[in-house]
């Protein structure tokens, strides 16, 4: 990464303002390369600036518009952190396969990529490594601040800001080069396991806990968007560590539901141009990724929306032409329930389970060839968009206003159900099946399709194949409720199923009705851009 890691006495790419949200943000007029950190931190008004850089990294390329970037040699269209991370959690999976004919959709869409540079790879790697650089920069001077900056506070949400960072970073490349502000190193090596970034992030997060509020300011981390990554981090600790932490994860999400949150009481609203401002999907959302069509501009969200419409929209959208880019696998349009077995009376608007947002038009459920086959393979996914809750459109027809929900309620709800399942104490099935049942009714619009406590447990096909598996039916309802929210490349490793021949989707391992792959691909590669400036780290095995 050409900004490598930033000393403590420089703050690159300068400062951003932004007022409770990126939604606010404005450019600080700073030397747009590099700034001083007597300069930067000079006001109160500068560490707030600083800090909401920090926050803006996966929303922004870069603090000059869309077409600007805060890393030499990233492209700032392609490389905006939230898009690289949807391609990475989702394109590879069984949600969806992109069209394109871009040099890396091949390797990402059938799991067969290699160290040979891949722009999303990338941008992961090093906005994410942009971030920690950033934190450990702020917590060298946040104890400078003047008395009317809430020091604790602010230092309590870069923190977690950075640990955010290095969960993404852990969960994709394992062991990234590990830096804070006490073990600076211009060649950081990696720590001695996985489970030592797990720990490690579980620590920090305990610690700023109570330096925060319960209900953050929308936009901003309270104690809630601590519970919310735990758990997550939780119900996935038996791959991360190798040990089960599903007594903590059902602590973890009680703190969530105790919180104050509740259910959005319209599925779609949660992912509308102004769900940030609709005070009935906000109240769903607990740390949200923001967008502004005029204030900031980027193609993060833009990327899944734009990308997942044909050149002429099939339907209002709030955007102009669309990108004919990622669709719905067969996989993912057979996990919703129709009125009928026979496929060919199947539309978007017979969709029992009223979650599943696509346009079908004439087009094939399946995908049998991805490259260039948008209008006529594979059902297009309308889930977000750039339309307000009222049906106008958001500002922009390029930039939607769109926030990007990445912990909601929602997600809580499945986590604790599944804890429970596993055989997780500090909850109750009864409880579990309750939660359930809540997002199935709001999704059916009735009570018909309630669960029981057997239905946790039980072994059931996923993905609409004959492949059975224990809990596979929170695995199906997790993909209803989560579906392109950046969560299925996880849930699959967590299944054991990512890579396996047990189940398989379209393209899986590069043939057109998949393979296994090697577990290798479980994790990304280290860039071969990082290994070959810093002889400290060792590249992922496998590769």
């Amino acid at each position: 990464m050409k900004l490598k890691y930033i000393t403590a006495s420089l703050l690159a790419a300068g400062l951003v303002t932004f007022s409770g949200c990126v939604n606010d943000l404005d450019v600080f007029p700073l030397d747009p390369d590099v700034v001083t950190s007597d300069k930067a931190y000079s006001t109160a008004e500068s560490y707030t600036q600083a800090l909401n850089k920090i926050y803006s990294v996966w929303a922004l390329s870069g603090q000059d518009g869309a077409g600007s970037s805060d890393i030499n040699g990233l492209d700032p269209g392609n490389t905006v952190m939230l898009r690289c991370w949807f391609t990475l959690q989702t394109c590879p999976t069984d949600e969806t396969k992109n069209a394109w004919g871009d040099a890396w959709v091949s390797s990402m869409n059938s799991i067969t990529w290699t160290t040979a540079q891949v722009e999303s790879i990338e941008g992961s790697y090093q906005r994410g490594m942009y971030i920690v650089a950033l934190v450990n920069d702020f917590m060298k001077n946040i104890g400078n601040a003047p008395s009317e900056i809430n020091q604790a506070q602010y230092a309590a949400e870069a923190r977690f800001c950075r640990a955010l960072a290095y969960y993404s970073l852990m969960d994709l490349f394992g062991r990234p080069p590990f830096i804070t502000e006490d073990n600076y190193s211009l060649n950081p090596g990696q720590l001695e396991t996985r489970a030592d970034y797990f720990n490690w992030i579980e620590s920090e997060l305990l610690d700023i806990y109570d330096d925060l509020p319960t209900q953050a300011e929308y936009g901003h981390a309270g104690k809630a968007a601590v519970d919310a990554l735990l758990s997550r981090m939780y119900l996935n600790a038996e791959v991360y560590t190798g040990t089960a932490r599903y007594d903590d994860c059902i602590t973890r999400c009680n703190n969530v539901i105790n919180a104050g949150y509740s259910l959005a009481d319209n599925y779609d609203e949660l992912f509308m141009a102004n769900n940030g401002e609709n005070a009935n999907a906000s109240r769903e959302i607990i740390f949200p990724i923001c967008a502004d069509g005029e204030t900031t501009q980027s193609y993060g969200i833009g990327a899944i929306i734009l990308g997942t419409r044909a050149s002429s929209p099939e339907r209002a959208s709030g955007i102009g032409s669309g990108w004919a880019g990622f669709r719905a696998t067969g996989n993912l349009v057979r996990v919703f329930e129709f009125p009928s077995d026979d496929e060919s009376t199947w539309t978007d608007e017979n969709i029992l389970d009223k979650r599943g947002i696509f346009y079908s038009g004439t087009k094939a459920v399946d995908i049998t060839t991805s490259y260039a086959t948008f209008d006529t393979q594979g059902w297009s996914v309308y889930k977000f968009t750039n339309l307000n809750s009222d049906g106008t459109a958001g500002k922009n027809e390029t930039f939607p206003d769109t926030d990007f929900p990445l912990f909601r309620l929602g997600e809580i709800y499945l986590n604790y159900a599944e804890a429970v399942a596993r055989g997780g104490q500090g909850g109750s099935m009864e409880t579990a099946v309750s939660y359930i049942n809540a997002l199935r009714a709001r999704g059916y619009g009735d009570n018909s399709h309630n669960i029981s406590s057997n239905w946790l447990t039980a072994n059931a096909n996923v993905g609409g194949t004959t492949t059975s598996v224990q809990y596979g039916n929170l695995l199906n309802e997790r993909q209803r409720e989560m579906y392109f929210e950046c969560t299925r490349r996880t849930d699959l490793i967590r299944y054991g199923l990512f890579t396996s021949g047990s189940y398989l989707w379209v393209e899986k391992g590069g043939t057109p009705t998949g393979v296994a792959v090697d577990d290798h691909y479980n994790l990304y590669p280290i860039p071969t851009t990082d290994l070959s400036v810093n002889g400290s780290l060792e590249q992922n095995p496998g590769y």
